[in-house]
C-alpha cells in the first residue's frame, strides 16, 4: 500500500473513532437532552456565525502585519487568504500547519507574494499565534484550577506552560540563526554539493527573509495584538452560545471554556477536525465549571454548525482552486 494511501486509511480510521466516541457522548448525556437543548438554542447559530465574521478579518489583519508594505496585498484579498486557510485548519487533520502552509500558497498564487516571502511569514505568524496560545492556555488552566478549587492543577499546569514556551523559544532561535545555516556546514562537505547548491542558496534567502520580519517588532506586536482579538472574538461566540442555553454567566468562564476547549483540539490534532475530541473535552471542561453535560455537548455542536456553515465553503472554494490548475496544466500538456 502506498504512503499516500495508508495516510487516507488511518485519517478515516481516526475520523471514524471520533465520529464513534461522539456518538458515545451523546448517548450517555441524553440524546433526547441534547436534542432539547439545540432546540431551545437553535437562534444562536446564525449569530455564532455572524460574530465570526469580524474574528476572520482580524485573523486577515494579523497576517497581513507582518507583510512588508511595499509587497502587501490588499486587504479584503488578505482576509480571504485566512479564511481559506483557516478553513483547514478548522475541519481536517494538520496540526494547525496545514492552513498556514495552504496560506502561503494562495499568498503565492492570489496575493503576487514572493514564494520565499510567503513562507516566511506563515512560519512567523506560526510562532507567534502558538506562543500567544500557550499563554492564553496557561491562564485559562491557572483560572479552571482557581475557579474549580483544585489546587493540584497549579504546579503540573506552569510545569507543562514552562516546558511549551522553552519549546517555542527554542524553535524561534532556531529561525533567527537560520535553520539552513545550520545544516550548510554539514552539506558543504558532501562531494555532491553542486546538487546541492541551488536548494542552499534557496534556504539561505528563506532564513534572511525570517530573520528581516523577526526584526520588525513593532509588525509583531500588531500581528499579536489582532490574534488576541480574534480569540477574545471566539471566546464571545462562546458567551453567546452559553446565554443561549440559559447560562448567564461571566465572561471569565466563557474565556476558560473556548480556550480549554480549543486546546484540547489542538493536542488531538490528528483526529480529523477534532471530531468526538473536542466534544469529550469541553463535557469535561464544563463539568469542572458546574455546566451539565448535556449543555456542554450542544455547545460543542454548536460550534460544529459555525464551522461546517462557515468554514465549509472555504474548503470547497480550496479543491475548486486545486482542480483548476490540475485542469490547466492537464490542458497545457494536451496543447503542446
Amino acid at each position: 500500500m502506498k504512503t499516500g494511501s495508508r495516510i487516507r486509511l488511518i485519517g478515516y480510521l481516526l475520523g471514524f473513532a471520533g465520529a464513534a466516541l461522539l456518538t458515545v457522548l451523546i448517548l450517555r448525556e441524553g440524546a433526547v437532552r441534547v436534542a432539547a437543548a439545540l432546540a431551545a438554542a437553535s437562534w444562536a447559530v446564525p449569530v455564532v456565525v455572524a460574530i465570526n465574521v469580524p474574528r476572520t478579518f482580524s485573523d486577515g489583519a494579523a497576517w497581513l502585519a507582518l507583510v512588508p508594505k511595499l509587497d502587501r496585498p490588499r486587504f479584503l484579498s488578505a482576509v480571504w487568504i485566512r479564511w481559506v486557510g483557516g478553513s483547514v485548519n478548522d475541519l481536517l487533520p494538520s496540526a494547525r500547519l496545514g492552513g498556514d502552509i495552504l496560506t502561503a500558497r494562495l499568498a503565492t498564487i492570489r496575493g503576487g507574494l514572493p514564494p520565499t516571502l510567503a513562507a516566511g511569514v506563515a512560519i512567523v505568524n506560526m510562532t507567534v499565534s502558538v506562543t500567544m496560545r500557550i499563554l492564553v492556555t496557561i491562564a485559562a488552566l491557572l483560572l479552571i484550577a482557581s475557579v474549580s478549587g483544585l489546587a493540584k492543577l497549579y504546579v503540573p499546569t506552569i510545569v507543562a506552560g514552562l516546558t511549551a514556551l522553552a519549546a517555542i523559544i527554542g524553535f524561534y532561535l532556531v529561525q533567527r540563526f537560520g535553520f539552513f545555516r545550520l545544516i550548510t556546514g554539514v552539506v558543504s562537505r558532501l562531494r555532491t554539493l553542486p546538487k546541492w547548491s541551488l536548494a542552499i542558496q534557496s534556504g539561505a534567502n528563506f532564513d534572511d527573509t525570517v530573520r528581516r520580519l523577526y526584526s520588525r517588532i513593532p509588525a509583531l506586536l500588531v500581528c499579536a495584538l489582532f490574534w488576541t482579538a480574534s480569540w477574545l472574538v471566539g471566546c464571545v461566540e462562546t458567551w453567546v452560545a452559553l446565554f443561549a442555553f440559559g447560562i448567564q454567566t461571566n465572561f471569565i468562564v466563557a474565556l476558560i471554556v473556548e480556550t480549554a476547549g480549543q486546546s484540547v483540539r489542538s493536542i488531538f490534532f490528528i483526529i480529523p477536525a477534532g471530531l468526538g475530541i473536542f466534544e469529550g473535552g469541553m463535557v469535561m471542561i464544563c463539568s469542572l465549571l458546574g455546566i451539565s453535560g448535556d449543555v456542554a455537548l450542544a455547545l460543542s455542536l454548536i460550534r460544529r454548525a459555525q464551522e461546517a456553515l462557515f468554514s465549509g465553503p472555504g474548503l470547497i472554494i480550496w479543491q475548486f482552486i486545486e482542480a483548476r490548475r490540475v485542469l490547466r496544466r492537464v490542458n497545457e500538456g494536451t496543447a503542446t
